[in-house]
C-alpha cells in the first residue's frame, strides 16, 4: 500500500475516486430514487430495521434517527458474510467521534452522493444548523465572510 502525504494532489485524487466509487456502490445496492419505497425498504432491512416505515414520508423521518458510518455499511453490503453488520450508533456525535477516529469519513458535498445516500450524511466535524454552520469561535458568519457580532445588550 502506498503512503502519501496529507498534501499530496495524487492522494486527493485517489480520495476522490474511492468516494465516488462508495457512492456508486451504495446507489447500486439501495437505488438513488427518493420516491421509490422498494429503495427504502432495500436500505432499510440493510440496516437491520424489523419495522420498516409504509410510506416515503415515514422513511424519510424515521432514517433521520438512524446514525451509521456509510463506508461501513457499504463494505458490509460488498462483502455480506465475510465483515462484521455496520454498528448503529445511538447518536451522531458516538457516530461522529468513531468516524473521525477510524478515518472514515464520507464527504457530505462529494457530487454523487445523492438520492437515499443523502439522508444517511451526518456532521462529522461540527455541528450543522440547516445550511449554516456556525464557526468555532460560536458566531456566524454573513455572506462575505466575516463574523457578525454577538451584542449583549442595546448599542
Amino acid at each position: 500500500m502506498r503512503s502519501w502525504d496529507h498534501e499530496d494532489p495524487e492522494r486527493n485524487v485517489a480520495l476522490d475516486r474511492v468516494r465516488d466509487a462508495i457512492a456508486e456502490q451504495f446507489n447500486m445496492f439501495f437505488g438513488s430514487d427518493v420516491n421509490d419505497l422498494n429503495a427504502w425498504n432495500n436500505l432499510f432491512r440493510a440496516l437491520r430495521i424489523v419495522e420498516v416505515p409504509d410510506t416515503i414520508d415515514q422513511c424519510k423521518k424515521a432514517i433521520r434517527g438512524i446514525h451509521v458510518n456509510i463506508c461501513d455499511l457499504v463494505d458490509y453490503s460488498l462483502n455480506t458474510g465475510y465483515n462484521s453488520e455496520p454498528k448503529i450508533f445511538d447518536t451522531e456525535n458516538e457516530l461522529a467521534e468513531c468516524s473521525r477516529a477510524s478515518g472514515k469519513i464520507y464527504p457530505r458535498d462529494n457530487a454523487y452522493a445523492g438520492g437515499l445516500l443523502k439522508f444517511l450524511l451526518r456532521e462529522i466535524f461540527g455541528k450543522y444548523y440547516g445550511n449554516k454552520r456556525k464557526n468555532r469561535k460560536g458566531g456566524k458568519k454573513d455572506k462575505q465572510g466575516k463574523r457578525e457580532e454577538k451584542g449583549r445588550g442595546g448599542h
